[in-house]
């Protein structure tokens, strides 16, 4: 198997604002596969509804970097920003065995 690599980034919003701040950024994550993800996710913790997880898996981490950085999601950043508590940095893990 190829390695493929995992970017996580956890989202951790400020009060009142989740259910905004999904239905803004969900279309951002399912843009991903147009830069080359193979699968992507968004995920919200039960314990704590304020945590957000978006989980891409990619074969390069430099199409995260074109994603990351492209004009689209740099503008849907633009407009969540008031939506979660900074910095935000993606954790990278290596796919060891998926189904």
């Amino acid at each position: 198997m190829a390695v493929k690599h995992v970017s996580v980034l956890d989202w951790k919003i400020v009060p009142f604002r989740g259910e905004a701040f999904y239905k803004l950024w969900k279309p951002a994550c399912e843009r991903a596969l147009s830069f080359g993800a193979k699968s992507w996710s968004l995920t919200r913790s039960e314990d704590n509804p304020l945590i957000f997880r978006q989980t891409i898996v990619w074969d390069r981490k430099s199409d995260f970097e074109n994603y990351w950085a492209s004009d689209e999601i740099s503008r849907a950043r633009e407009e969540v920003m008031s939506y979660y508590d900074k910095p935000l940095l993606p954790a990278w893990f290596e796919q060891l065995a998926a189904e």
